[in-house]
């Protein structure tokens, strides 16, 4: 028990002092997995009228929504309180991951909501925020680690 009880704490310690590691462990009430922020996705898809995308990694597939709205934000940065509504409305784009039953997960890894861009208008935002989103996931590490890390 004692040798269990000292692996466990050295195991925290490592994941509490390597904040910028490549692969990062995580677990809800649901979902056990790995993500990792140096691999790009392989395939994505995503849906405009619902707000949805998916990446497929060659270790998991990830699911998430895209929302435009009034709210502005800095690249990369997580809205722990971001309201958002069915329909669009504004120029901001932001980006979460959460599962998607369209896609088939209903278990997986939730995130706060993380600014992608702003557009020029809600119009150019509401056609573009949902493959933006799901384009940055699948390619852009510097974003896709920001989303990573604001798992809750």
């Amino acid at each position: 028990m004692k040798k269990l009880l000292l692996t466990s704490i050295a195991v925290m310690a490592i994941g509490v002092t390597d904040a910028n590691a490549l692969n990062t462990c995580m677990k809800t009430g649901t979902y056990v997995g790995i993500v990792k922020k140096n691999v790009n996705g392989t395939s994505s898809e995503h849906v405009d009228a619902t707000k949805i995308w998916k990446v497929v990694y060659n270790y998991d597939t990830i699911t998430g929504l895209a929302a435009c709205n009034g709210i502005s934000g800095t690249y990369g940065n997580p809205q722990t309180n971001l309201y958002t509504s069915s329909g669009d409305s504004g120029s901001n784009c932001w980006c979460k991951m959460e599962p998607v039953p369209a896609y088939n997960k209903t278990t997986g890894i939730t995130s706060y909501w993380v600014f992608f861009n702003n557009y020029t208008d809600a119009a150019t935002c509401a056609s573009t925020c949902t493959g933006a989103c799901k384009n940055a996931m699948s390619s852009d590490s510097t974003f896709r680690s920001a989303v990573f890390e604001a798992i809750w």
